[in-house]
């Protein structure tokens, strides 16, 4: 005969187990591909991106590792709340041009594109007027990845997928004048 402690721990143990397919079932909404980059000075690294989706499949955090010779020998990490837009060296600085298409992520920024370069070993966030023109032109994957669930994307993907006019200009190029819907209603909020 089982008795009481016995019986709680198997019921105990069921319920868990019962609860595991829902779990797994939820998924994990992280996705990882490598993309090839083309840099301003012609040369093409490969990056690794990840990104994480929420349940309503809005990209809420994204992560970038790669290798550049000049910044060191070791893998330089990115990740923001934003999706990646631009990654390039000019004039031997780094830059990360993030875009926050949600609203959440306008509201945590307070802007549409928001830059960081890579100083001594950190990501330092500085002023959209401080990005140099050259490096305005888009040369990241710009789509969903949780929709479009590639491994590896090239550059002449990108170039393909521009093509297409379902990207905006301000997709394929940072306009400083540009403001999201989001950001045109944060605005008005505070009027």
């Amino acid at each position: 005969m089982m008795n009481l402690t016995s019986l709680f721990r198997r019921m105990t143990l069921g319920v868990a187990l019962a609860i595991v397919p829902m779990v797994g079932g939820c998924g994990d909404n992280t996705l990882t591909w490598t993309e090839d980059v083309k840099l301003l000075d012609g040369r093409v690294i490969t990056v690794m991106q990840k990104r994480r989706y929420d349940e309503d499949k809005m990209p809420r955090e994204a992560w970038l590792t790669f290798k550049l010779p000049e910044f060191g020998d070791l893998e330089i990490v990115w990740h923001e709340n934003l999706e990646v837009q631009v990654l390039n060296v000019y004039q031997g600085k780094l830059y990360v041009v993030g875009d926050a298409r949600g609203s959440r992520e306008v509201r945590q920024y307070g802007a549409d594109y928001v830059p960081f370069r890579y100083e001594a070993g950190q990501w330092v966030r500085m002023p959209l007027s401080d990005i140099p023109v050259a490096i305005y032109d888009t040369n990241m994957y710009p789509g969903h990845m949780l929709l479009d669930k590639r491994k590896h994307i090239s550059v002449a993907d990108k170039v393909e997928m521009f093509k297409d006019d379902r990207w905006d200009a301000s997709q394929r190029r940072i306009d400083p004048n540009y403001k999201s819907t989001a950001m045109k209603n944060i605005e008005g909020e505070k009027k």
